[in-house]
Parts: C-alpha cells; structure tokens; sequence
C-alpha cells in the first residue's frame, strides 16, 4: 500500500467514525462542512485550501491558516 492510500483510507475510515457518532451520513456532515465554508466566505475572502472544518460528536473545530506572502 502506498502512504497516499493509507491517508485516504484513515480519512474514509475517521469520516464514517464521525458520522456514526453524530448519527448522520458522511454526506450530511459533508454539506455541514460546505454550508460553513459558504458562512464563513460571506463575510472574509478566504482560499479553500487553507481553510478546515473538523466536525466531531462533541465539537466543530475551524481553522484557517492563511495565506504566505
């Protein structure tokens, strides 16, 4: 296995864990993420690629780590 396939199978593994714990699918949790990427776009220009949204049973934790200038 190749360390790409074991990143993306930990992140499809934690994705169900979460979903299971929140008593959602992973596309419901999904679309949470987007509608609080498109909430938080309104208000700051902000890039997708620095910007993550982690979503547990207990917390949703946002961080944004800016651009380099």
């Amino acid at each position: 296995m190749s360390v790409h396939s074991v990143s993306i199978a930990k992140e499809r593994l934690k994705n169900l864990l979460i979903a299971d714990r929140m008593h959602c699918t992973a596309d419901v949790t999904e679309q949470m993420k987007n509608d609080l990427y498109h909430a938080v776009s309104k208000y700051t220009e902000i890039n997708p690629e620095h910007f993550s949204i982690d979503i547990t049973r207990n917390d949703i934790h946002i961080k944004y780590m800016g651009e380099d200038r």
